[in-house]
């Protein structure tokens, strides 16, 4: 099993770096202001946290979690990965542990925002998104706006905790206006580096809110437009299939899913879901 999973983790790097060199530039001033501070002297470890990045945003967590083990593989001293890794890991097991313990002792030299981010690993761990999710998560990434609101990171999370439906909607419209239009509170609008890759993942979201509000037209349309903002990912796939399967229309939902399958073959989400429609 372990071999299977090094030749997979192998595949997934070897085809997506060589589609994304670009990533191996970190088009991002960090002097700019006072962010979490991901980045590494080491431009490989930096082209596989930004692989990771796209692949966390779009909860493709499958991928997400081989390039993050990727750039620490890179560099050790790194401490956003382990963060991620932690809640990746099973609850109390040996790997979880050692990703919080790496993590909090890779921030010792860091910035108050990064030390704010690896608290989030003191949180309980009651949701399935620990521990970037759930209880008493929005206070920490509340804390890190107040420190830094121009980052996109912090801004995407801190829309995605806050409590209530209208107010998650509300800062996700406007996290996503300033990502394509550069409009928005002067305070919050990024001063450096390209954010568009996370407009798919926001819209993705939106897509989620409108639902639990009952609006489903818009809905669908959101997961549409993630679908074309988002092609040649998973997730993509496996929203629409959501949106289809939550409407009773099983055999729409089969499609999507199927095809969320065809882009990636390990997409937990949607092989769970055919295994499931499959045997109705």
């Amino acid at each position: 099993m372990k071999k299977i999973f090094l030749l997979l983790a192998a595949l997934i790097v070897g085809c997506e770096t060589n589609q994304n060199r670009d990533n191996a530039n970190w088009d991002f001033d960090s002097s700019t202001g006072d962010y979490i501070q991901w980045q590494s002297d080491n431009d490989f470890a930096n082209e596989m946290t930004n692989a990771a990045m796209v692949h966390l945003y779009n909860v493709e967590y499958e991928k997400a979690k081989v390039f993050f083990e990727k750039a620490l593989e890179y560099d050790p001293s790194l401490f956003g990965p382990h963060v991620v890794l932690a809640g990746l890991s099973p609850e109390g097991s040996e790997k979880s542990e050692m990703h919080i313990q790496k993590a909090k002792e890779n921030v010792a030299d860091n910035n108050e925002t990064s030390k704010i981010f690896v608290s989030l690993l003191d949180l309980p761990r009651q949701s399935r998104w620990w521990p970037l999710l759930g209880p008493g998560a929005h206070e920490k990434w509340s804390e890190m706006r107040s420190v830094e609101p121009k980052g996109k990171l912090i801004h995407y999370y801190y829309s995605f905790t806050i409590p209530g439906i209208e107010n998650k909607i509300k800062e996700t419209e406007s996290l996503l206006s300033e990502l394509k239009d550069g409009v928005g509170d002067i305070e919050s609008l990024p001063v450096s580096g390209d954010h568009s890759y996370m407009i798919a993942p926001a819209t993705n979201l939106l897509g989620y809110f409108y639902y639990n509000i009952g609006d489903k037209e818009k809905s669908k349309s959101l997961f549409e437009e993630y679908l074309e903002l988002y092609p040649n990912g998973y997730n993509s796939y496996d929203s629409m299939g959501e949106f289809y399967y939550n409407e009773g229309d099983f055999e729409s939902a089969k499609d999507y899913y199927g095809k969320a399958v065809e882009n990636f073959f390990a997409a937990s989400s949607a092989n769970g879901k055919l295994r499931e429609l499959n045997q109705n």
